[in-house]
């Protein structure tokens, strides 16, 4: 496993879509610069929501 197979989420909105797409995160932690962020596995369900996320913006 490499950095590339794991996407770090620092966007409260994006994690609520993931949220709402049954896409669980494997942990949630704070930043050494005191940010939140939620850690998935890259999947393919991953990118698509990313990328949607993406398109709304």
């Amino acid at each position: 496993m490499t950095k590339e197979d794991l996407f770090f989420c620092y966007d409260f909105s994006l994690k609520n879509k993931m949220k709402a797409k049954g896409i669980k995160y494997i942990t949630t932690a704070i930043s050494n610069d005191q940010r939140r962020f939620w850690l998935f596995f890259r999947t393919e369900s991953v990118n698509q929501t990313i990328q949607e996320h993406i398109k709304q913006q």
